[in-house]
Parts: structure tokens; C-alpha cells; sequence
């Protein structure tokens, strides 16, 4: 399969953010589900939205006060059948939305935690 931008592996936990994701997303949410840092995340939005894999939108209400507008993304149909196929062909399975009982939750921005069974 051909793609239309390198993927890495931070892209594949982009893709996967959106593939478990209900609602659209905005880029901290993108960040904080695929556990990377915001730095490395709006690039790979970009080459996305570029390749026509991902579409946007601003925030159209009015936010908080002293928080900026809000950019949303979405998997377009294409995308959300390029990724899904991406995703499975690299990683051997998709992601499910939630973790599996006993497993821990991913880590974010390079945070690790300790999970521990409750005893």
C-alpha cells in the first residue's frame, strides 16, 4: 500500500485516536489520546488533512475566557478507511476503545504510571 505521507509511529497513535474516538477531535484531545506531545502532533494533523485523510473546523462558539479557539478534526470517509487499513497492516489489529480489563491505561505526554492490580 501506498501512502501519501510517511508514517511513523506517533502517526500511528494518531490514527488511532481517531479510530476509538466518538466525537471530533481537537489537537491537546489528539495529543492526550495518542500520548505525545502537541509539538509532534500538529504536524502529522497536517500532513493528514494535506493527503485529504482528516478535515477541520474552528471552535464556532465563543471559548472560555483566555483560552483560544479550538481547531477540530475528523477522519473523512477515506481516511477513516486509509487508516483503519494502515493500522491493521502495521500493528496487526485496530485499537479498542477502552482498555482491556487488568490492562493499564496508555500514558501521556511521556508520563509513565505504575498500575498495579487491585489486591
Amino acid at each position: 500500500m501506498k501512502n501519501p505521507f510517511r508514517i511513523t509511529s506517533a502517526t500511528l497513535d494518531v490514527m488511532e485516536a481517531f479510530l476509538v474516538a466518538d466525537d471530533d477531535l481537537h489537537g491537546f484531545a489528539v495529543a492526550r489520546a495518542a500520548g505525545k506531545p502537541t509539538g509532534s502532533i500538529y504536524p502529522i494533523l497536517a500532513r493528514m488533512e494535506e493527503a485529504g485523510w482528516l478535515e477541520s473546523r474552528w471552535e464556532s462558539e465563543h471559548p472560555d475566557p483566555g483560552r483560544p479557539r479550538r481547531r477540530f478534526y475528523k477522519l473523512t470517509p477515506d481516511g477513516m478507511a486509509s487508516a483503519r487499513a494502515v493500522v491493521l497492516e502495521r500493528r496487526g489489529q485496530l485499537p479498542t476503545p477502552t482498555p482491556a480489563v487488568g490492562q493499564p491505561p496508555r500514558p501521556a505526554f511521556g508520563f509513565t504510571f505504575r498500575w498495579e492490580a487491585a489486591r
